[in-house]
């Protein structure tokens, strides 16, 4: 084998064992960032799977708005991580609301509570509506919410209260509801 050639297997191979002990030897991230990312995840795909009813729409242009309530666990993360993605045809926008705001929570498609927020309180405004309501908040689906992020085993589950989404007239596919625990 050439010189050369041999020379540049080596810088590859080393390089890659360089980056290999980067990552290895790199300081790991907070707990909750990992959390985070899998639930902005989550909220993303629940956009683009959930099906709303099109009176829930100003128009078939209107964009599909995600509403963050109370303390924003994302820093912000969520708009970007969002940023230029659509749910079909419309496009994706987020808003920070508060829970007093009952005309602003009716007007989102899809709200996330954060846990340290009063969640029964945003589930009684938007009762009636077509708002997919989800939150890390203990037992939210089983209280009412739609959908509930549980951790089991160091993994993100969801609970998903059917009753309440059949209420808001939602379309939760069967591929959802099969990796959730259904709770009424």
């Amino acid at each position: 084998m050439p010189f050369p050639r041999m020379l540049s297997r080596r810088r590859s191979w080393f390089g890659a064992l360089l980056a290999l002990a980067g990552l290895v030897f790199a300081p790991a991230p907070s707990r909750a960032e990992p959390e985070d990312r899998v639930k902005a995840t989550y909220l993303y795909n629940f956009t683009t799977l959930v099906k709303w009813p099109e009176s829930a729409f100003a128009g078939p242009q209107a964009p599909l708005v995600v509403g963050v309530v109370g303390r924003d666990p994302f820093e912000g993360g969520l708009e970007s991580y969002l940023r230029g993605q659509k749910a079909g045809t419309r496009a994706l926008e987020v808003r920070h609301l508060r829970v007093g705001d009952a005309a602003a929570l009716q007007g989102c498609h899809l709200l996330y509570v954060s846990a340290a927020e009063r969640a029964a309180e945003v589930v009684r405004a938007v009762r009636g509506y077509p708002v997919l309501v989800v939150s890390d908040a203990e037992d939210f689906a089983r209280k009412g919410g739609t959908i509930g992020f549980v951790v089991r085993q160091q993994k993100i589950k969801l609970e998903i209260n059917r009753g309440v989404a059949q209420q808001a007239r939602l379309g939760i596919p069967s591929d959802l509801l099969g990796i959730a625990t259904i709770v009424n």
